[in-house]
């Protein structure tokens, strides 16, 4: 089986049970393994042959070509984190061909993951997410909701893209999104949130899409919101850390700064297991840590000078 077939089946495979967005996020990703090795039978390809891969992105100096948002393609080489998220696309891919009977052996097997740097996730700083707030207020209503919505949910892009007309409960303040693996969980909105989706719903146009947030061409896609986040932050003059997951790290960080259990906090951030939260938001800054030392300081014993 050549590998532009076996990518075929294995996307068609995910149609159903898998969002649109996690099958494109797989697509990209392997569309570059195929345009390095060429399409090839897929029984053929090594572990060498997929090691010379990995070194080849490594070796890549120009990020975001053919990025999904629209974002231009400028110098720099691929970040850690993307090309781990390659070599995580080549290992399930692999591992679904043997469990699937169309390879005899996993050559992926022993293809080892580029190890994570552990640092901590900030998120937007609480002064630009002010000024973009403002930003999308004066903007206007669909902006606004939807600056208001993605901050006080912590909900993934892809969860915002979906959410329909019917999935909103205004008057219990949450909403259900459908997101990784077209899992369906509840998000809760701030009152601002809430007020600022009903001026924009009151102007909505009327469309034949029960999308929440559209436009003029209809519902907007993730590339979408990416823009007018980015046209948002240059109208609040804001530079650098404005991209809308940014807005879930602020949100989540802050909910954990105010005493959140990793626990809840798991659930609100709609994460698989407690220890997906742990990796993501475990890790404190020096100023946080000393602040929650000293909330658990004992008080010191009675010392008796001679």
């Amino acid at each position: 089986m050549l590998a532009s077939k076996a990518i075929s089946d294995f996307l068609l495979s995910y149609r159903g049970s898998r969002s649109p967005q996690t099958i494109l996020w797989y697509e990209r990703r392997l569309s570059a393994l195929v345009s390095f090795l060429g399409d090839v039978r897929v029984a053929t390809i090594t572990i060498d042959d997929l090691r010379r891969w990995r070194a080849a992105l490594c070796e890549r100096r120009t990020r975001y070509v053919d990025h999904p948002s629209g974002r231009k393609a400028e110098p720099g080489g691929l970040s850690t984190h993307t090309l781990h998220g390659y070599v995580r696309a080549a290992r399930h891919f692999f591992k679904w061909l043997e469990e699937e009977g169309s390879i005899p052996a996993n050559p992926a097997r022993r293809l080892e993951l580029p190890r994570l740097p552990r640092g901590v996730v900030k998120g937007i700083a609480q002064e630009d997410l002010r000024r973009i707030l403002e930003a999308a207020h004066r903007s206007g209503p669909r902006d606004h909701a939807l600056a208001w919505f993605l901050y006080s949910t912590a909900c993934r892009v892809g969860g915002t893209v979906n959410l329909r007309l019917g999935d909103l409960h205004l008057e219990r303040g949450l909403a259900y999104v459908h997101e990784k693996g077209n899992k369906t969980r509840p998000v809760f909105m701030l009152p601002e949130a809430v007020q600022a989706m009903q001026v924009w719903l009151n102007v909505r146009p009327a469309l034949d899409d029960d999308h929440v947030f559209v436009g003029e061409r209809g519902p907007l896609k993730g590339s979408g919101i990416y823009q007018v986040m980015k046209r948002l932050a240059k109208l609040a003059g804001v530079k650098s850390g404005w991209n809308p997951h940014n807005w879930r790290h602020r949100r989540i960080r802050d909910l954990q700064a105010n005493g959140m259990s990793l626990g809840i906090l798991s659930q609100v951030a709609g994460h698989a297991s407690v220890g997906v939260t742990a990796d993501i938001y475990g890790m404190l800054s020096e100023a946080e840590l000393q602040a929650v030392v000293k909330q658990y300081e004992l008080p010191l014993p009675q010392v008796t000078r001679p």
